[in-house]
């Protein structure tokens, strides 16, 4: 009988947390502002698929699902926060800061940036050969953090 209530708790504990991880989905107009330009200038040709909101870290976010496979996740003020673009695909062009574009161009010749993420101090940049970068918005590569969570002697 334990064994089963055990089982029966575990069942629902991991179903409330499915529930809870999954965005709540919205209607595209209940986008930020913002997002709903962003899509209409770089998204346009796109059939949404899906627009969900969640309570994430740094509040409110959104993500965007197309039906082609692109993605697109925004912050709260309606921001892109990532975009990964369909298989096949890149991301658009006018979204690349230039020293990036620059920087893949230069040393990745002949690759396309398939999914771009602003992370704190940068970008990091998946390329269409699946290499990841983690660069500055000039171009530069990105310094590892110093100090942090490592153990202290």
């Amino acid at each position: 009988m334990k064994r089963l209530m055990s089982l029966m708790l575990a069942i629902v504990a991991a179903s409330a947390s499915a529930i809870i991880i999954a965005g709540t989905p919205i209607n595209q107009s209940e986008l930020p502002k913002a997002a709903r330009s962003f899509i209409t200038k770089h998204f346009a040709s796109e059939q949404v698929k899906k627009v969900e909101k969640d309570n994430g870290r740094r509040g409110m976010e959104y993500e965007v699902d197309f039906t082609s496979g692109a993605e697109l996740e925004f912050t709260s003020d309606g921001e892109w926060k990532e975009v990964k673009a369909a298989r096949g695909q890149a991301v658009p062009a006018a979204i690349i800061p230039s020293g990036i574009a620059k920087y893949v161009s230069t040393n990745f010749s002949g690759l396309s940036i398939v999914e771009i993420a602003r992370k704190r101090g940068g970008y990091e940049v998946v390329l269409s050969n699946g290499s990841e970068l983690k660069l500055t918005a000039d171009g530069a590569p990105m310094q590892p953090r110093q100090g942090g969570r490592g153990r202290r002697n």
